[in-house]
């Protein structure tokens, strides 16, 4: 190559649209790459329901996937047929950013009833409700803790009894 080809490649000294341009594709690529992590799908991480364990009798544990573990308590017991319901969940080994629990009725369809849990110390949650009134007295009831654990929905099933 003689230097008459080179002589149309100069960038002079100062010229800032050599630095700008690079930096704001780099920039474009990072504000894409964090959209798509924040807009990809979270995992759901349905485990089995939790057998040999009654809520309505005692609290009840799982293990969670990572090595963790959870265990969920009710208050009173056994929990009656109408009025307020005190629920505590724990948490050991991770740190879920949300907690909820889901009641449906096994038996009779009482719809969804959503109950958020509130954070306290040391991996514990707890919250307050009502249960929908079945008027056949006894009920079958499952509730299912869901924690969101990183990119994932971590749901654990349990069964309980209420107007016992």
């Amino acid at each position: 190559m003689d230097n008459k080809a080179m002589n149309g490649i100069v960038f002079p000294a100062g010229d800032r649209n050599v630095f700008y341009v690079p930096v704001a594709v780099v920039a474009a690529m990072l504000a894409v790459a964090a959209a798509g992590w924040l807009w990809l799908p979270r995992a759901d991480v349905p485990l089995p329901l939790v057998e040999g364990c009654r809520l309505d009798r005692e609290a009840c544990g799982s293990a969670l996937p990572d090595g963790g573990r959870l265990e969920l308590a009710f208050e009173p017991r056994p929990i009656p047929k109408s009025g307020p319901m005190r629920v505590a969940l724990r948490v050991e080994g991770a740190q879920p950013s949300r907690a909820e629990i889901v009641f449906q009725g096994v038996e009779m369809n009482m719809g969804m009833h959503r109950l958020a849990l509130a954070a306290a110390t040391d991996g514990r949650y707890s919250g307050e409700t009502s249960l929908p009134v079945c008027v056949t007295g006894r009920m079958l009831w499952q509730a299912t803790v869901q924690i969101e654990l990183g990119r994932n929905n971590v749901s654990v099933p349990f069964r309980f009894e209420s107007g016992g």
